[in-house]
C-alpha cells in the first residue's frame, strides 16, 4: 500500500510521440517532454525546477549535453539549479526544444533556420525537408542547444557565433608541400615505362621527377586557397549605426579554383616528351608486322607451288 502511494506522488515525465510528417505543421506538434502531476495536470517547466532539491534517485531532466547532477563538495545538486543559482544561467532542457521550435510560424522562416543549421554544421544536406520540422531538424536543433548550454549562452547568440566566426583556425594549414621524392621516382619510373616501354635514363629521371614535383606543388596551392576560402565564415552580422543588429546576412565566398591533378598532367607531359620516340616505335613495329605479312604470303605461295 505505501509502495502505492509513493508511485502516486511521483512526477511522471511522459516523452510524446514526434508526430510532425510533411503534411502538418509546427502548430499541430506535440512537446517532447511534458510533465505530469498524479492528478494528470500538465506543470510548466519553470515551476518544476523552481526551488525543487533533487536526490540522486529522483527523476529531474538532465539539460541537454550536460550531466544530470554537478558534484558540489559533498553532495550532488542538479546541474540546472547549480547554474541558476551560481551564474544566472537558465539551461535548456527536454521540451525547450519544441517551445522554441514552436516559435518559428511560416514555412520560410523554418528553411532560413534549416539552412543556417546547415552551415553551422549540425544538419546534413538532403536529410531533411525544407520548411518543416522533421526529426533531423529537431536533432539538429537539440545539437545547437547542447553548444549552448556548454558555452552558457543562448541558442540564437550561439548559432551567431558559429555562423560569423571562422570553422577553423587556418595558421593549423601547411605553409609548404612536403614532398617524399623516394615515391616521386617510383611514379616517374612506372609512368614512363607504362608510356614508352622502358625505363627512363638517368638524365631523364632527373628531368622528369622535378616536372612532377612542379605539378604536385601547383595541385596543392590550389587545394590551399580553396581551404583558405571554405574556412572563412559563411555569415555577417549587419551593423546599423555602428551597432550590431544580431541579424545575420550570408556571404558569398568567392575565389575558388579547381585544383590541377598532377598524375594526369604528368602522364599528359610524358606523352608530349617521349611523342617522337613513339611514333618511331610505332612506325618500327608496323613495319614488323608489314614484313612478316609478307613473309607468310612468300611462304604461302611457294607452298602452292609445289
Amino acid at each position: 500500500m505505501e509502495e502505492n502511494e509513493n508511485k502516486d506522488n511521483e512526477i511522471i515525465f511522459e516523452e510524446a510521440e514526434d508526430l510532425l510528417n510533411d503534411n502538418e505543421s509546427l502548430l499541430n506538434s506535440k512537446p517532447l517532454v511534458e510533465a505530469i502531476d498524479p492528478e494528470g495536470n500538465i506543470i510548466p517547466r519553470a515551476n518544476l525546477i523552481a526551488g525543487y532539491t533533487p536526490t540522486p534517485t529522483d527523476t529531474t531532466l538532465t539539460p541537454f549535453g550536460l550531466a544530470k547532477y554537478t558534484q558540489v563538495g559533498n553532495t550532488q545538486e542538479s546541474t540546472y539549479d547549480f547554474f541558476l543559482n551560481n551564474f544566472g544561467i537558465s539551461l535548456y532542457m527536454p521540451g525547450d526544444d519544441t517551445e522554441e521550435l514552436n516559435r518559428f510560424k511560416t514555412r520560410k522562416a523554418i528553411e532560413t533556420l534549416q539552412t543556417q543549421l546547415e552551415d553551422a554544421g549540425k544538419l546534413k544536406d538532403g536529410s531533411y525537408t525544407k520548411g518543416f520540422v522533421d526529426k533531423s531538424t529537431r536533432l539538429a536543433f537539440q545539437g545547437l542547444l547542447e553548444d549552448a548550454n556548454s558555452a552558457g549562452k543562448d541558442w540564437k547568440s550561439t548559432l551567431n557565433f558559429i555562423l560569423t566566426n571562422p570553422k577553423y583556425d587556418t595558421s593549423d594549414l601547411p605553409d609548404k608541400l612536403e614532398l617524399d621524392y623516394a615515391d616521386l621516382t617510383n611514379q616517374v619510373l612506372n609512368t614512363v615505362k607504362s608510356v614508352v616501354g622502358r625505363p627512363p635514363t638517368d638524365n631523364e629521371l632527373e628531368i622528369l621527377t622535378g616536372i612532377l614535383a612542379g605539378f604536385k606543388q601547383e595541385q596543392f596551392e590550389g587545394e590551399l586557397t580553396n581551404a583558405e576560402i571554405a574556412a572563412q565564415p559563411a555569415y555577417k552580422e549587419i551593423v546599423f549605426e555602428g551597432r550590431d543588429t544580431g541579424v545575420l546576412q550570408k556571404t558569398e565566398l568567392e575565389g575558388f579554383v579547381t585544383p590541377s591533378n598532377a598524375e594526369a598532367k604528368f602522364q599528359s607531359k610524358v606523352n608530349e616528351l617521349f611523342k617522337p620516340e613513339m611514333d618511331f616505335n610505332q612506325r618500327r613495329e608496323q613495319t614488323k608486322n608489314v614484313a612478316n605479312i609478307i613473309k607468310s604470303s612468300v611462304a604461302g605461295l611457294r607452298s602452292i607451288g609445289g
